[in-house]
């Protein structure tokens, strides 16, 4: 085998295959159609213009902490762990181990880590009842959570008086820090078994059912755990909470 010595040369054009088993050392390379490598391949200073760079069954790995380019758009790594997406210069938003955090913040406690949409049912509790309409929808950011509510009972029979059960996730779940209670409301009932004046609802830590509270007279006196449900009641409401 031989070995063959270029000191200059000022274009190299062809066809076919190349092959390299140590190291093509140059100044600059044109090169159309498709270039295959196989192994590490370090790139520095490289621009793609005009094209669109294509990973097929591939990983884009960073390593190294890197601060913010000056440049119009770029994905940068500010910290172990973590991939930032930076707009004129100015960090907007950065994921990590924790979920998606904005601007510049690190705090765990205020990454996003969840966000879902999607359907419940909702029932009275108990066994027997038999239901006109039932209907739910939720959407969850991080912990909180936000369900609303369309409920008709047909029949109580043996079914709960004062609850309203299945919503999607339970309350708070003793995740630190905890409120006792969360609130809700009605924006509107009827045939329901009580002469009230006011109708709200609260979930209570721990729990995925709810109970019914409201003021009995105008003069304020409030009703805890009020007995609502009866046959053809309706029930319409939000109710807001935090879960784990």
């Amino acid at each position: 085998m031989s070995t063959i010595k270029v000191d200059t040369i000022a274009t190299r054009t062809g066809s076919g295959n190349i092959t390299a088993s140590n190291t093509i050392a140059g100044t600059s390379a044109t090169l159309s159609g498709t270039l295959g490598v196989t192994g590490a391949t370090t790139l520095a200073g490289t621009t793609v213009s005009n094209s669109t760079l294509l990973m097929s069954s591939s990983l884009m790995q960073f390593s190294g902490n890197i601060s913010l380019p000056n440049v119009g758009a770029c994905l940068f790594r500010p910290a172990a762990d973590t991939i930032a997406f930076g707009i004129n210069n100015g960090q907007r938003v950065s994921v990590n181990q924790h979920g998606l955090l904005f601007g510049t913040d690190t705090a765990a406690a205020n990454a996003l880590d969840d966000y879902e949409e999607g359907t419940w049912t909702p029932s009275i509790g108990g066994s027997g009842a038999t239901y006109t309409n039932q209907q739910g929808l939720y959407v969850k950011v991080g912990r909180y959570v936000c369900a609303v509510f369309d409920i008709t009972v047909n029949a109580r029979n043996s079914g709960s008086a004062n609850e309203l059960h299945g919503f999607p996730f339970t309350a708070n779940n003793g995740v630190s820090p905890a409120m006792g209670v969360y609130s809700g409301h009605i924006s509107f009932y009827s045939g329901i078994s009580q002469n009230v004046y006011s109708l709200d609802m609260y979930i209570i830590n721990g729990q995925t059912y709810a109970y019914f509270t409201g003021h009995t007279t105008a003069s304020g006196n409030i009703g805890n755990s009020l007995s609502v449900w009866q046959n053809n009641a309706r029930i319409l409401g939000t109710v807001h909470y935090f879960a784990n």
